[in-house]
């Protein structure tokens, strides 16, 4: 079975050939279950190479979470079992085609180290259910993020130059691509990585949260922070939707002006500017103020995944 993989720094995110798919934290924790007379029931828990961890949203309420932004995390361990526990969720069959990328300031560096770490795999995953997963990589292929944005693409795209904005929870990828008969030629002087993503707001946020009510939020515990419109503060729901739009927005604003720094153009200059990740909408919505050709992706959080298994049907 094929499935397209996006491990990025904030979520990992997953689809299947069958069109399954998954999104949780990436977020590993070593752990162990104690018998209280109660199951746990948030995903995931899973045992691997005799190990239990939580995985997901269930690894960001233990004591200690890893959530690694180093580079080593892209072929170590750590990001082995966060494909494989996306596998399980994504009810993969045992031979799998996996399509996995990198962010664009180490793909050179890191996408052969990547595929030698997971190809021809064979991997054993126990799920919290203790039913045993087993896995054999038979064909890895390892993308640039960014890219898989553009290939998740279901619609024509007109020639034309297009400039692809990936907004991910560290960084920012951007590419500029020249469309011409179906050709897809990237421009590379106009390709590179913004060190800056939504993390930024979530860090800046529980800031703004302990000042204002004394109280101090890990960014663990504001992973989902997207989602919700309220935290607990001494028993009490306190609404937070005026404080993540003013932080929200001032990120973006300032992830927009530095790749405007890098690009050395203007966005209207580009016959469209296509915004994917995590953070698309947000982004998004600082540069619709001022320009008429931005478009936020279908299932943008999806997209560089789509765009993997796509690459991966095209044999790539």
């Amino acid at each position: 079975m094929r499935c397209g993989v996006d491990v990025g720094f904030g979520f990992t995110k997953a689809i299947s050939e069958s069109g399954k798919k998954i999104i949780f934290p990436s977020a590993v924790s070593k752990t162990y279950i104690t018998d209280i007379g109660l199951k746990p029931t948030s995903d995931y828990f899973v045992t691997y190479m005799n190990q239990i961890y939580a995985v997901g949203k269930a690894a960001t309420q233990c004591l200690i979470t890893e959530t690694s932004f180093s580079e080593e995390r892209f072929a170590a361990e750590f990001s082995k079992i966060l494909v494989l526990t996306a596998l399980v969720a994504i009810e993969s069959d045992r031979e799998v085609e996996l399509g996995l990328g990198l962010p664009l300031m180490l793909y050179s560096k890191l996408k052969d180290r990547v595929k030698n770490y997971f190809e021809f795999a064979e991997e054993i995953i126990v799920d919290k259910n203790s039913i045993a997963h087993s896995y054999h990589i038979a064909r890895c292929e390892v993308f640039p993020q960014g890219v898989g944005a553009l290939f998740s693409i279901s619609s024509p795209v007109e020639d034309g130059i297009y400039c692809i904005l990936d907004a991910g929870f560290r960084t920012t990828d951007v590419i500029v691509v020249e469309i011409k008969n179906k050709n897809i030629n990237p421009l590379l002087d106009m390709c590179f990585t913004v060190d800056k993503g939504m993390s930024l707001a979530v860090e800046r946020l529980g800031l703004m949260i302990e000042r204002k009510y004394g109280v101090s939020y890990d960014t663990s515990l504001l992973f989902d922070i997207h989602e919700r419109s309220y935290i607990s503060v001494r028993g009490r729901k306190i609404d937070i939707e005026p404080h993540k739009k003013e932080v929200f927005g001032a990120i973006a604003d300032d992830i927009v002006q530095s790749i405007s720094r890098r690009l050395q153009r203007g966005f209207d200059t580009f016959d469209g500017v296509l915004v994917a990740g995590g953070g698309a909408f947000i982004v998004a919505s600082v540069l619709q103020k001022e320009f008429d050709n931005v478009q936020v992706l279908d299932d943008a959080q999806f997209a560089n995944a789509k765009g993997y298994l796509m690459l991966l049907n095209f044999g790539v």
